[in-house]
């Protein structure tokens, strides 16, 4: 075991522990942490998220039952520790662990930063169905002062269930042991009963903040129930990503402005003004190798949730027939929610129209000047959700069914113009010798 001289009690993570039945906590975390030595690339897939490098040669070993004898009264019981030693260098963590509704305190969690100063230990490490962008951005907001020598790091089950389905995907695990372990484990923290969740409603105040936004009422920053609105998108938008991962079987990223990477809390405050002003919520998403990013939309005014994606129309096409057409040959579905939308050159607005239309007659996206051509379209997959829109848990339901729908119908079937490569030009033909170049000057005195 690694050294810690203030370690009383500290039990080697089981993988099969012996617990009480009530103790739903205990027996996952116990499960979890005696997995990540025997699935290295899981371990190393986690690590990489909060910026430690494990190799063939590291070792990990992981403890539950954690007491030190710096906490006088003891009542300080970490769920577990993790030691990643390479070489000679070693980097620690204790561990808290959430199932099923429970959520992060602050109290506890800046208990366990102080513990973990006290006992040199590097980090802290929580996991629960809260929701972050990044594993740096903890769900709890805590002192800064125990943040000067003690890292805080979270990871949402379901990130940790995404990663361990993606390795699963790919095949990644060679070894007939780890295989059957990683297997059994997707399978294990994709049941119902393990308490393991994703985002599945928003906050309680959404019903009258999409009432308000519907029948023009003004939406104030300072709001508890907007702030908890912008906050439940945010976290939302995390667990799109994580389940479009899933459907494409690679990692799928959300696209956030750089000065927002390091300051969540600024990220908030931000997103939280432009949701009182437009009464609507957005996202993008990077699918990798797909021909543009992924918008999500959601108005509160309309009740509508749309999806989208821009493509550059293509310049070797001279008419808007061609050019529509060229877009129509990539979508294979008809579906009544899809729409094209064509920007124009100069100050001409947009133009859309149904792709079912489209089929029949591609001029009617034509705009009044017959003479132009559109320099990008939109293909945007609308629904409206009429009262299951205003419901916290339907909202969600419908959004994350809606998005999947998108990325099949349209998504993967895109490709991205590219211009093709010039050929070569006529060869000039070589000057004969009797003929001087006029473009070379005459010495007067030539050596």
């Amino acid at each position: 075991m690694a050294n810690f001289d203030n370690l009383v009690q500290g039990e080697q993570a089981r993988l099969f522990p012996v617990v009480a039945e009530t103790s739903k906590e205990n027996r996952i975390a116990s499960l979890f942490l005696a997995l990540l030595p025997l699935l290295p690339e899981l371990s190393k897939t986690l690590f990489q998220t909060i910026g430690i490098r494990s190799g063939t040669r590291t070792k990990i070993e992981c403890f539950t039952e954690i007491v030190f004898d710096t906490d006088s009264e003891k009542t300080n019981r970490p769920d577990g520790l993790i030691t990643v030693a390479s070489g000679k260098k070693q980097w620690s963590a204790l561990v808290e662990f959430k199932i099923g509704k429970a959520e992060l305190e602050k109290k506890q969690v800046e208990r366990y930063l102080q513990l973990a100063r006290d006992n040199a230990i590097d980090a802290v490490i929580t996991i629960s169905n809260q929701f972050v962008a990044r594993a740096d951005h903890p769900p709890v907001i805590v002192n800064k002062q125990l943040l000067k020598k003690v890292d805080l790091f979270h990871w949402s089950w379901m990130s940790v269930f995404t990663a361990a389905r993606l390795l699963q995907l790919a095949a990644v695990e060679s070894d007939k042991e780890q295989k059957y372990l990683l297997d059994e484990f997707i399978r294990f923290l994709g049941h119902k009963s393990t308490g393991i969740s994703g985002f599945d409603q928003m906050n309680k105040g959404w019903r009258d903040v999409v009432g308000a936004a519907k029948t023009g009422g003004l939406l104030v920053r300072s709001s508890p129930e907007v702030e908890a609105t912008v906050a439940g998108w945010l976290e939302e938008q995390r667990d799109l990503c994580l389940l479009l991962s899933r459907v494409v079987g690679k990692a799928v990223n959300q696209k956030i402005e750089a000065k927002y990477v390091q300051d969540a809390n600024l990220r908030l405050k931000d997103e939280t003004a432009r949701f009182c002003d437009s009464k609507s919520l957005s996202g993008i998403f990077q699918v990798p190798d797909a021909a543009a990013s992924i918008y999500v939309g959601a108005d509160l005014e309309r009740r509508t949730i749309d999806v989208s994606m821009t493509l550059k129309a293509p310049t070797d096409r001279v008419s808007t027939k061609a050019r529509v057409n060229w877009l129509l040959r990539m979508l294979r579905s008809d579906d009544e929610r899809l729409i094209l939308r064509a920007h124009w050159p100069s100050r001409v607005g947009y133009t859309q129209e149904s792709i079912q239309k489209l089929r029949e007659n591609p001029e009617l996206i034509q705009t009044q000047n017959t003479k132009l051509a559109p320099h990008s379209f939109d293909i945007i997959l609308v629904e409206p959700l009429a009262s299951r829109f205003s419901g916290p848990r339907t909202f969600i339901e419908d959004l994350e069914r809606i998005v999947p729908d998108f990325y099949t119908l349209v998504g993967q079937h895109l490709k991205a113009w590219q211009a093709k490569a010039p050929k070569p030009v006529a060869q000039a033909q070589d000057l004969s010798a009797s003929e001087e170049p006029e473009n070379i000057l005459k010495l007067k005195n030539p050596i």
